[in-house]
């Protein structure tokens, strides 16, 4: 009986497959409805949560940064540092360029770039495993995407990861679109899409060229024949000349150490990568097999849990619901937190959703060599897109923090491991009643989603009017950053130069002034020992007449503050040059107040000029 229950699933799942993979795009009002809920529900996250993105100090600032110093006709890696691929920031500088310095353009640029990653989760959902699989990934996407601070998607740490991520997701598309016979010129388009996605940022092209050569390999297995490798090879060639020539260039002008060493400091052998890695990885190396063995744990027992959900009868199911939702909301008001973090890192959002990934990867592989079906490719292929970039963060897969960025595709595959068990759990139902009960439970994952991603707007009540627009802020931060874009506008129109250090690029683009070198950013790892001398020279040579020291904590690298726990030659050399002349704030190195407090320094030639309060 069992063995016939499970035949059943498996043949519902597969007409269930075969009737997604047969969607014609906007092919019926329910798509059309679906996508219009998404555009909905971004357009209202964006009014509820307006103005509150973005963070003063950590990465965010870099965004505007980086662009404006490329309108000065400066090349990006040889005169302004920075760690990704060149597609972002000169796209922003496009943005700047013909719409001006506003705020209010990269929110829209950022809100479009949300809308389209949510609705590509939807297309690549749907096709999968259905319309409900699509909508819970992009509306799990968004929910996330509109947080305060750096993790989101409107004014992100990044927008390389944001654009990134959806060019993977357009070459995650046009692949499905080839794998399940699309008409079109879909390999083609891929191939272009994975060159752009290698130009934004690494990991997501690395996932887009895995995809593609397993794709192209096994069809070529498959078919028992090298022409379709022959032909896949030739339709991606024209992407891979793109992306090669342009970093050809940028590798042969200013050479590959160079690159590497003096922009690219994530990779693997770098200065940044051997002395912080660990930390950045969430990695602690003596803790590896505890860490490994409670992910794995996370990962057996969250679908688990999905499945004895399903099993469940309808009372005992519901009630089970009805507490999950009930500390959810609770947690909304600042209770149970604990407990709401439980279920997120058990059910809703587990933290072992990298080895869900593997597991789902593995085995729609194995099935593919065992019955030989072009859907089991197709999943392989979205398993592998979405597990590269995790690697990222594969031990903190979380919904906040750097995990919106790199874990969302991978959420989706949990979507569909979701409707797997639920399917499993319920062999005797027929397939329109599991449909139904999929619908049913992933709301409910949708709802648990909705109460414990979406921000609250609390903190944030005070506004910053800036050059460029306002910012919302916490009041104590609002009221150092207006003192500091004060000082360093007047400062300006008197001729004189203001440093901000270690990390607040954002005050150089605000207030319309540069940093005195090519790095605008002192994060540990940044800089090597030898680079700090090189950095030296150039503070010299600027000779800036004010340098700001914030409070910053870089907790995150395993190195908490500038001058003390890391680049101590480069405070030494400012202690000896440059004297105390105020603060902005109440500068404490201990986290009682705003990381944007800061030290007024002062060159000692300027005796009693002017002063901060």
């Amino acid at each position: 009986m069992q063995e016939a229950g499970t035949e059943l699933a498996e043949k519902s799942e597969k007409q269930a497959g075969s009737i997604a993979a047969l969607r014609l795009p906007f092919g019926d009002w329910q798509d059309a409805a679906s996508r219009g809920l998404i555009v909905v529900v971004a357009i209202a996250l964006a009014w509820y949560t307006w103005g509150r993105w973005g963070d003063l100090q950590v990465d965010c600032g870099r965004e505007l940064y980086v662009p404006t110093e490329i309108l000065r006709g400066k090349l990006i890696y040889r005169d302004i540092f920075y760690p990704y691929g060149p597609l972002a920031p000169y796209a922003g500088a496009l943005l700047i360029a013909i719409f001006g310095p506003h705020l209010v353009v990269f929110y829209l640029f950022g809100i479009a770039v949300a809308i389209g990653c949510a609705l590509l989760l939807f297309e690549i959902g749907a096709m999968l495993e259905g319309r409900a699989v699509g909508l819970t990934a992009a509306l799990a996407l968004l929910f996330a995407g509109f947080g305060s601070g750096f993790a989101n998607y409107v004014f992100p740490y990044s927008y390389a990861a944001t654009i990134g991520m959806a060019l993977s997701l357009i070459c995650a598309l046009f692949t499905l679109r080839h794998l399940f016979g699309r008409r079109g010129y879909n390999l083609l388009l891929a191939g272009l899409a994975a060159s752009l996605t290698a130009l934004c940022k690494q990991e997501f092209g690395a996932a887009c060229y895995l995809m593609l050569a397993f794709v192209l390999v096994m069809e070529a297995a498959r078919g028992r024949s090298i022409r379709p490798l022959l032909h896949g090879i030739a339709a991606c060639a024209p992407g891979v000349a793109l992306w090669v020539a342009i970093y050809g260039w940028f590798f042969w002008t200013l050479t590959p150490a160079y690159m590497v060493d003096a922009n690219w400091i994530g990779m693997p052998g770098t200065y940044s990568a051997r002395t912080y890695g660990a930390h950045l990885y969430y990695l602690s190396w003596d803790a590896v097999p505890r860490q490994m063995l409670l992910l794995i744990l996370s990962a057996v027992l969250a679908p688990r849990l999905w499945f004895l959900l399903a099993k469940a009868s309808r009372g005992p199911r519901n009630i089970a619901l009805a507490i999950i939702v009930a500390i959810a909301v609770v947690c909304r008001f600042g209770f149970l937190v604990w407990a709401a973090r439980a279920v997120a890192e058990l059910l809703v959002f587990p933290e072992g959703m990298f080895f869900i990934g593997c597991g789902f990867v593995t085995y729609s592989t194995y099935e593919l060599i065992r019955k030989g079906e072009r859907r089991r490719l197709a999943e392989a292929a979205v398993g592998i897109v979405a597990l590269v970039p995790a690697l990222r963060v594969f031990e903190g897969v979380t919904p906040y923090g750097y995990g919106i960025y790199f874990a969302m595709p991978l959420f989706l595959v949990f979507a569909v491991a979701i409707s797997r068990c639920i399917k499993v759990a319920t062999p005797a139902l027929s397939v329109d009643q599991q449909r139904g009960l999929v619908n049913y439970l992933l709301a409910a994952e949708i709802v648990m989603l909705a109460l414990i991603c979406i921000p609250q707007t609390s903190e944030r009540l005070a506004t910053l009017e800036t050059s460029w627009g306002a910012i919302r802020l916490k009041p104590e931060e609002a009221n150092v950053a207006r003192q500091i874009l004060a000082f360093m506008s007047e400062r300006k129109r008197e001729g004189r130069q203001v440093a901000v250090l270690p990390e607040a690029p954002i005050l150089y683009a605000l207030a319309g002034t540069e940093a005195p070198s090519r790095w605008y950013t002192l994060l540990p790892g940044i800089l090597s020992p030898a680079q700090e001398d090189v950095y030296v020279a150039d503070l010299n040579r600027a000779a800036p007449d004010y340098i700001l020291v914030t409070s910053r904590k870089t907790r995150e690298y395993g190195a908490d503050y500038f001058g003390i726990d890391y680049d101590q030659k480069i405070y030494h050399w400012i202690e000896s040059n440059y004297r105390v002349a105020g603060q902005f704030g109440r500068f404490r190195r201990d986290e009682t107040g705003s990381t944007l407090d800061a030290l007024l320094y002062e060159k000692e030639e300027h005796g009693h000029g002017d002063r901060s309060r």
